[in-house]
């Protein structure tokens, strides 16, 4: 009798340890967001191209700034050569283009500690991401109701980048990157998303 007892209590742990990730609780709906933030990459610059960049010396565009910027952070190092650097209207023209003075930045070894290929709306571009969002806290969540085959909840959370890079901070690279300051403020606000349950617990819905 006493081992059918303890047969029975052990099953009742088991079942309970298998389904308590399906309960709508502040760690199992934490994990789950800190689970999609992981892979959002919002807490990351981007550039248009791929290194290494050829800037044209004297160039001032927004990609030069924030190769500059960059430069000053450590983050990329530059060497000047010659190279042929087309823009769109030289790849409409017939005439052979010649090489001018450049700055070459690449990517530097405290660089490559940050460097990532982002996942963009146009693809995958080359970036620094200077942190990691996670879920700072569970503000509150809906009681879960049947949407189609499934339950769903809506979770209302703030959020934190807790490993910040110094570089970050640094005003050239706010000024150079302003989605920084944006990301940063937005973190800390209270977000809503909407979770669903799957038969290995809470999701973000379409992740």
């Amino acid at each position: 009798m006493r081992q059918w007892t303890v047969l029975i209590v052990s099953s009742l742990i088991v079942f309970s340890g298998c389904n308590s990730s399906k309960k709508p609780n502040e760690a199992n709906l934490k994990n789950a967001i800190d689970q999609y933030l992981s892979m959002q990459n919002r807490a990351c610059v981007t550039l248009d191209g791929q290194f290494p960049h050829d800037v044209p010396v004297g160039d001032n565009s927004g990609t030069a700034a924030k190769l500059a910027a960059l430069e000053h952070a450590g983050l990329v190092q530059s060497v000047n050569t010659t190279a042929v650097v087309r823009s769109l209207a030289d790849s409409l023209s017939l005439t052979p283009q010649k090489p001018k003075p450049v700055k070459r930045y690449t990517v530097s070894t405290e660089g490559q500690k940050y460097f990532q290929k982002v996942l963009d709306v146009s693809g995958r571009l080359d970036g620094f991401c200077y942190g990691h969002e996670e879920v700072a806290l569970i503000v509150n969540w809906t009681e879960p109701e049947t949407q189609g085959s499934y339950s769903e909840t809506t979770v209302t959370y703030t959020g934190k980048v807790p490993d910040l890079a110094a570089w970050a901070k640094l005003p050239e690279i706010q000024q150079a990157f302003p989605s920084i300051k944006t990301t940063l403020s937005d973190v800390g606000q209270n977000q809503t998303v909407a979770l669903h349950l799957t038969n290995k617990g809470w999701a973000v819905n379409n992740f």
